[in-house]
């Protein structure tokens, strides 16, 4: 393991990890270095944007009157076009 110091940080990260670590018991050390896997990716998950929920085939959630509402959109008009 390594020591680090890190500079210029904000007043704001420095109260709001102090006020973390006393919610969960645990050091201001411990706080920064959970923040720092998770930031980084290192942790066992990849790093995200959270985004991914919204992503992936969502045809289970429509039905037939759906697609076909949604038919109109795929026409093209060449005329509007020109």
């Amino acid at each position: 393991m390594s020591q680090v110091t890190i500079r210029r940080v904000e007043e704001a990260w420095v109260a709001k990890a102090k006020a973390e670590a006393a919610e969960r018991g645990v050091s201001m050390n411990q706080v920064l270095v959970d923040a720092l896997q998770r930031g980084l990716g290192v942790n066992g998950h990849a790093k995200t944007n959270g985004l991914e929920k919204f992503s992936g085939d969502s045809a289970h959630l429509f039905d037939e009157a759906f697609d076909a509402a949604m038919e109109d959109c795929s026409r093209i008009d060449w005329e509007e076009w020109k």
